[in-house]
Formats: structure tokens, sequence, C-alpha cells
């Protein structure tokens, strides 16, 4: 019970700080200025936790690989995609990934029921291709781009996962993450964008300070749920997010909500609930 409410507070900070980015024009500085943020916060902490183990280390610089590799693309999906269309699809077929390379690598049991919960998610999100969810369509040539952001996804949330069976400190395993994951978009805006990216401090502040605080509470509040339970089902769990974005995009960016994202939206809880009940 405390792993799923952990997980659906962080579904919460997820959808929000998903939904600031897509709200502004300037993805690539809301970023740096989120990343930058994280950094900060992390510097501070460093001194008052402990250093991995050596083992650790391989698991911690695949998922930061993964997570750069993921920021990168979201602001590709985002310049021509709907939040309520993009967002779905790119965080339904993460589960189905965890889920994967659960069951392959890791060992990890899973009850018949547990899995087809976790199926009926990815599922739920094919509804979106049909009529462009309900709104615009996303140009085929983005779908490649969303699968790829989805396989992210899952890769790092397993890797975290994996690192935190044989090192069970969540916090301590942010901090480093974040380290070595929190740097390289807030010196790409300082090279590319300076004057911007100075401006946008002065500016949208805060702004970046609300993106920065939701992911970092929302990646340790995931983390801490997947210690103390299945990594699998943590993953799916956290797609309730997808809910809320899809009602942040109708509400905030005047997004449409068609009968395709209603019946993924109907698919993501009806997996929640087959999954814990």
């Amino acid at each position: 019970m405390v792993a799923t409410a952990l997980v659906l507070v962080a579904a919460l900070l997820h959808a929000t700080w998903n939904t600031l980015i897509k709200f502004s024009g300037e993805r690539l500085l809301v970023i740096a200025c989120m990343d930058s943020v994280a950094l900060l916060f992390v510097l501070l902490a460093v001194g008052f936790v402990s250093l991995p183990p050596l083992e650790i280390w391989p698991w911690i610089v695949a998922s930061a690989l993964f997570e750069l590799l993921y920021r990168y693309l979201l602001i590709q999906a985002y310049r021509v995609g709907d939040l309520g269309l993009v967002y779905p699809l790119m965080r339904g077929l993460s589960p189905l990934v965890v889920l994967v390379l659960t069951l392959v690598f890791a060992g990890e049991v899973l009850s018949p029921q547990q899995i087809f919960g976790i199926l009926l998610i990815p599922f739920g999100m094919l509804c979106l291709l049909w009529q462009g969810g309900g709104g615009d369509r996303l140009p085929w040539s983005m779908l490649p781009v969303v699968a790829l952001i989805g396989l992210c996804i899952g890769c790092y949330t397993f890797l975290d996962g994996q690192a935190l069976r044989r090192w069970s400190h969540p916090l301590d395993y942010l901090v480093w993450l974040t380290l070595i994951s929190a740097w390289p978009f807030p010196l790409l805006a300082v090279v590319r964008k300076r004057a911007a990216f100075s401006l946008f401090w002065r500016t949208q502040w805060r702004l970046g300070l609300s993106v920065g605080l939701c992911v970092l509470l929302s990646y340790a509040l995931v983390l801490w749920a997947m210690q103390l339970g299945s990594i699998a089902e943590a993953a799916a769990l956290r797609e309730v997010s997808v809910i809320l974005v899809v009602l942040f995009g109708m509400r905030y960016l005047k997004e449409p909500f068609g009968r395709p994202r209603l019946i993924a939206c109907g698919l993501v809880l009806i997996g929640m609930f087959v999954m814990k009940l």
C-alpha cells in the first residue's frame, strides 16, 4: 500500500512537469533550467550521502545515458504532437519494456493477474493511434521517436530498479545519478543560447524551479517504491499519470478529448485495478 501511494504521488508530479514543458515554447531552456535546479540540490546533498559501491556505477551510468536520450527525444516529440497524444504513447510502452526485461533478466515472479494488468496499459495506448486520439494525428515519422522514448523510459526504470536491489539507498542513488545526468542540458543551453537562457532564468525562474522540484521528487518517490515492491508493477502504476496528462492537456492546453483518449484512460485504470485488487 505504501509503494502504491508513493507511485501515485510520483505520477501526479510527473504529469505536472511534462505539462509545464509542453506549455512552454522554449522546451530546451525549460529542461536546462529543470536540470540546473536538480543539479544545485544534489550538489548541496552530496556531502551527506554515501558513495555507491564500484559495482553500482555501471548501472548509474547506463541509466543516466538513457535519461539524457529521453530528454532529447522528448523535446523533439513535443514540438509536433499534442501532450495528450505524445505522453500516453511514450509512457504506455515503458511498462511493457520493464515487464519483458524483468521477466527475462531479473527473474522476478509476477502473478498472471499482475501481468494481465500491466499489458492492458500499452494496449490501451494503441487506441491513440486511432484517428489521432480524437485530435490531430501524430506524424508517422514521429512514431519511431515516441517508441524510442518509451524504450528509454523502460530501460532506465529497469536499470534503476536492479541497482536498488543491489544497493538499497534510493536517495543516495538519486544524488549520484543526477550528478551525472543533470549537467549536459544546462551546458548546451549556455553554449548555444546563453542570452536566452539568462533571460529565461530572470523572467521564468519560478517555472524552472517548479519543474526541477517536480522531477526530483517524482523520481525519488518512484525509486523508493521500487525498493519496497515489484519493479514492473511500480512502472505500470506510474502510468496513471497518463490520465492526468490527458486531463491537463484538455484543461490548460485546450487539447481535444476524443473517444480514443477516453478508451485509453479507461484501460489504464482497469489495468491498475486488475493489478492491485
